[in-house]
């Protein structure tokens, strides 16, 4: 049996934050007339002091608002299911991106080697099935006036077959600050309508003819339709996105519906 690496914990982890700070630089852009900072770690664990070993692969590159009254508003973007594990959701403490990015990599890795590392002592004949790789970058555009979108590309693996790949978007409204909800574009009742909506577009899109033909397709098979609060708003549509896994077999892929707000308008604020 091959030797775990006998560096403490504490030191493994400060030695990859250090690396990942390496790898961090800045690039400052306007969108909107926002501007737009990043940070960006890429960082690579080894499980074992072993050739071959399995690996954690950490690839950060997150963009934010740089001005200082939007740190509260960053701090909300990134606890908004685009570091998973969200270890920040009982913690309601401001941070800033930098720290809460750094905390995130160090816990990810502790949490990687403690619970990963029994697992390959006993089961070294398959060190493939231990390696776990995370990517995020995200970034901002104009969708339409008065809205900034926020969107990051998500790749996650833990072994097994594939990765899930996801795309999350986050809506801003640049005039309050705020995270633009569907309760907030959505009139109270129109629920069910805008479901309609959607599988009817959905369907044309799968070349289906109905909820029934799509669910032949394994989308939606569990009857449970819904509008995705992952949208884009744009200056005349909505694209709502439902990602790898999340409503239908995994070689469909994520499927997005846009709706043209002219087809909803009856059913919006």
């Amino acid at each position: 049996m091959k030797k775990v690496c006998r560096l403490s914990l504490p030191i493994v982890i400060a030695l990859l934050l250090m690396l990942g700070a390496c790898g961090k630089k800045k690039g400052v852009v306007s969108v909107a007339g926002y501007e737009i900072d990043s940070v960006v770690v890429d960082t690579t664990a080894s499980l074992v002091k072993a050739a071959g070993a399995p690996t954690c692969q950490l690839s950060l590159h997150l963009h934010f608002l740089k001005d200082a009254k939007a740190q509260g508003l960053n701090d909300t973007l990134l606890r908004e299911g685009i570091l998973l594990p969200d270890y920040f959701s009982l913690n309601k403490e401001k941070l800033t991106v930098k720290a809460l990015v750094d905390s995130f990599v160090g816990r990810y890795v502790e949490e990687y080697i403690r619970e990963y590392a029994p697992l390959y002592r006993a089961d070294q004949e398959h060190a493939s099935a231990y390696n776990v790789e995370y990517r995020v970058h995200s970034r901002f555009q104009e969708s339409a006036s008065g809205v900034l979108t926020h969107i990051a590309d998500v790749y996650s693996y833990g072994g097994g077959i594939h990765g899930i790949r996801q795309t999350l978007a986050l809506n801003i409204d640049t005039d309050k600050g705020a995270i633009i909800r569907l309760a907030d574009l959505f009139a109270e009742g129109s629920e069910q309508e805008l479901k309609d909506k959607i599988v009817e577009q959905m369907a044309k899109g799968q070349k289906a003819k109905s909820l029934a033909g799509l669910q032949e397709k394994g989308i939606f098979a569990d009857g449970e339709v819904y509008a995705s609060e992952n949208f884009i708003l744009g200056k005349d549509d909505i694209t709502f996105i439902y990602g790898e896994d999340e409503i239908a077999p995994h070689d469909v892929g994520e499927i997005r519906v846009k709706l043209d707000k002219d087809d909803i308008k009856k059913l919006m604020k």
